[in-house]
């Protein structure tokens, strides 16, 4: 249409431009008039062949010509090498490839291609069609030519996602469970020193250990946390200077602790820190059957309403723990036995003493690397008057899955007995110490 409304306006300015021609014929020359209109229609051609030119290139550039990858017979080309039945027919019944079907000259090609292939290098051909068949890669039940245009949603009956059962399914909704309990239990046989002035007795000796550690920890990753952990540890030593008995108790340690915190700011929070601590068996001096400790004699208990500092340094193999700080404490010192009340402090008739003063309590455990573990505890208590201080450190080392070895180094500071203040016993000395190297089996779970 465009192109007629171009045409008829051109004849239009040709005519007038001829009427105007005729009009002046009585000034204009003939020969003039003549090359006039030999140039406008000169002009008229050149234009309808450009638009002629331009009209043939927008069609070429609208039109859609099929790509000759997807073609699914070029696999034969594309694929390893094989022998085809359909190019050997091909070329021994001259088959016509003059078909104007683009498709069909597409696959003559590629026929003719294996056909050379295999009389020009033979070699390569190394597996034959029934090969392919026998592999089921190829399917032969289809016929029906997929278009680019087709969507496989639409091949696909429509069907429901939700479940389909005959009975109504009930719902039942389940809180999750914020509490984790974990442990570690090890039998371990050990060579240990101590200190002759230690706060319990005991000797440097040949012993064999088995400690439990339970725990039972509850997050709700949100504001509430509560900390529980029961430590039992019992160990038995050979005795050379005891003629009374042949085994004597020399890790005697029965400990609860309970740490509940409310989320402050980031990793501070609210806590309130319960330790109970005592032994499982007694403890005899040498060559007698005098006590010097037992169950409940004594009873160690720490209340600290303290802030706690939730620790993780370190990115690869990071440091973590707890470290509770509280202004005031309270420490309950508790003997059951009548007879041993003095050895504590305690004035005689009397089987408890209260204090308060600042508390300190440091736990980490640090992974140093794949076999070393170093746990560490750190306690200090002060009423101004006198300062108890431990610090324990465990060293595991892991040998296999299961054998590990363990080294135990607890120093205590301990100035809160009248008889070790006043100096009637081991010079005065305050600080204890205590050690211990171990190797046995570990079980964690």
């Amino acid at each position: 249409m465009k192109r007629l409304t171009i045409l008829f306006f051109l004849i239009l300015v040709t005519f007038g431009a001829s009427h105007s021609i005729k009009a002046e014929t009585k000034t204009m020359p003939e020969q003039e008039i003549t090359d006039s209109l030999g140039h406008s229609s000169h002009l008229l051609h050149n234009y309808l062949k450009a638009l002629e030119a331009l009209v043939k290139e927008r069609d070429s550039l609208n039109s859609s010509t099929a790509s000759p990858f997807p073609n699914p017979y070029y696999y034969q080309i594309l694929s390893q090498p094989a022998l085809y039945s359909s190019s050997i027919h091909q070329s021994l019944s001259q088959t016509n490839t003059s078909s104007p079907d683009l498709q069909l000259q597409r696959l003559y090609a590629a026929r003719k291609m294996l056909s050379s292939l295999y009389a020009g290098a033979p070699q390569l051909v190394t597996q034959t069609e029934s090969d392919i068949l026998g592999q089921v890669a190829i399917r032969s039940d289809i016929h029906d030519r997929i278009q680019t245009a087709d969507k496989l949603a639409d091949k696909v009956a429509a069907a429901s996602m939700l479940p389909q059962v005959d009975e109504p399914v009930e719902v039942i909704t389940r809180r999750p469970n914020f509490w984790k309990y974990s442990g570690t239990s090890s039998l371990q046989f050990a060579q240990n020193y101590i200190s002759d002035n230690w706060y319990k007795g005991g000797e440097t000796n040949w012993t064999g250990n088995f400690d439990v550690t339970l725990r039972a920890n509850y997050n709700d990753m949100r504001k509430i946390t509560w900390e529980n952990t029961l430590d039992a540890q019992l160990g038995f030593q050979t005795t050379g200077t005891d003629t009374l008995r042949v085994f004597r108790p020399s890790h005697n340690l029965l400990r609860y602790t309970s740490n509940a915190g409310y989320k402050a700011w980031k990793n501070w929070y609210y806590s309130l820190l319960v330790i109970l601590q005592t032994q499982i068996a007694p403890n005899y001096q040498r060559n007698t059957n005098t006590v010097t400790s037992k169950f409940l004699s004594p009873l160690e208990v720490t209340v600290a309403p303290s802030m706690k500092y939730e620790i993780k340094w370190g990115k690869k193999r990071p440091m973590t723990g707890q470290l509770n700080i509280a202004p005031l404490a309270m420490k309950i010192l508790y003997v059951n036995d009548d007879d041993l009340v003095k050895n504590f402090g305690l004035p005689e008739g009397k089987h408890q003493k209260t204090t308060f003063g600042p508390n300190i309590t440091l736990n980490t455990k640090w992974q140093v690397c794949k076999q070393i573990l170093w746990v560490n505890r750190m306690y200090w208590f002060s009423n101004f008057d006198y300062h108890i201080w431990e610090w324990e450190n465990n060293f595991n080392f892991t040998v296999t899955k299961l054998i590990t070895a363990n080294l135990h180094l607890y120093p205590r500071f301990d100035n809160s007995n009248k008889n070790y203040r006043s100096g009637e016993k081991h010079d005065g000395t305050y600080l204890m110490f205590k050690e211990l190297i171990s190797l046995g089996l570990t079980y964690n779970f």
